[in-house]
């Protein structure tokens, strides 16, 4: 009796993995999305960061640099991989593959990796303008 009710759980526990791996493969976000989230969170990070400096904006546009675009180009870059329960974008950068995105049940997470570089990049920018102050 008890090898019967083992082997039960067992099948239960199987059909609700299984279930589970259904449901996550119906909602995995697209690429679309990815890029979307990505766009916003790194548009949101530089403008953030743009603000800290009293006339960027402006020196950027005197330059005609428009971030919008910057910030597109480089999500073309983004290539996506898919695990089949949920799917990652990686995007190329300084000879290294960094993984941007990570997407399951219908949402985007953007990764630590992604955001220190980023912040990287800012404080080299920070350097920079110390340079020229």
């Amino acid at each position: 009796m008890q090898k019967s009710n083992a082997m039960k759980k067992f099948f239960i526990i199987i059909i609700l993995l299984a279930l589970l791996a259904i449901v996550m493969k119906i909602t995995v976000p697209t690429p679309e999305k990815h890029k979307e989230v990505a766009k916003e969170r790194l548009t949101e990070m530089v403008m953030d960061k743009l603000s800290d400096f009293d006339g960027a904006k402006e020196a950027l546009e005197d330059c005609n640099i428009d971030l919008n675009i910057l910030i597109k180009m480089g999500l073309t870059q983004l290539k996506m991989k898919d695990y089949f329960v949920c799917n990652a974008g990686f995007i190329k950068y300084d000879g290294e593959e960094y993984m941007v995105t990570l997407g399951m049940f219908n949402h985007v997470f953007v990764t630590t990796d992604y955001i220190d570089e980023v912040q990287e990049a800012n404080e080299k920018l920070e350097e920079l303008k110390k340079k020229f102050d």
